[in-house]
């Protein structure tokens, strides 16, 4: 068994991931936010969780006997996320409602992953144990909260991220750190092992 973390991704369609992706770079490059950049641009499906004694191919063969079932469901960037640690665009509401059958979607892959956490996971209280807000982050860990206002207002000639698009493509991942137990993000790497391409 190898000291590792996996995840299950939504991956945001082209345009949209290359535009977070420039917020990204420009994050770190204007004011030294590294953090979310080493990650590729995700909505979380299943956050990290340390994997028990079960083999990883078969939680990989149930994911894909899920992912082979579900249909494309319709996301909308509606607002900011905002919190403690960091911000992103918000993919709760779909026309100002909770979007509920992207909400039952998680439970379920969350359900399936279950079985293979470790009793002694690192994450499993912070992601199981809060209710679940889909976002794409923008900036995490590293940001200072009385910062926010100055990024909020440079973003203002950024892109208009508003707007509906189609979850399609989910990707089942092994991250790497030299220090899960502490500043994980400053070492973090990571590998694709699947990933999904739903049908329309």
């Amino acid at each position: 068994m190898t000291d590792s973390r996996f995840a299950v991704y939504l991956i945001p369609p082209y345009q949209l991931s290359k535009e977070v992706a420039e917020v990204h770079h420009l994050l770190r490059k204007q004011f030294g936010f590294a953090a979310a950049d080493r990650f590729q641009v995700h909505c979380t499906m299943k956050g990290f969780f340390k994997k028990n004694e079960r083999d990883v191919k078969k939680l990989q063969e149930e994911l894909d006997g899920f992912f082979i079932g579900q249909r494309i469901l319709e996301l909308s960037v509606e607002e900011l996320r905002i919190d403690p640690i960091g911000f992103g665009l918000s993919l709760e509401t779909l026309n100002g409602k909770p979007n509920t059958p992207f909400l039952n979607l998680r439970e379920e892959i969350v359900n399936i992953v279950k079985p293979y956490i470790a009793e002694d996971c690192d994450f499993k209280a912070h992601d199981l144990g809060h209710p679940f807000h889909p976002h794409i982050t923008f900036s995490f860990r590293d940001i200072p909260n009385e910062l926010f206002d100055d990024v909020f207002k440079w973003m203002e000639d950024g892109p208009d991220f508003n707007g509906p698009f189609q979850a399609d493509t989910y990707h089942f991942l092994e991250f790497f750190s030299d220090d899960w137990s502490g500043s994980w993000w400053n070492s973090i790497s990571w590998r694709l092992l699947k990933s999904w391409r739903l049908e329309s």
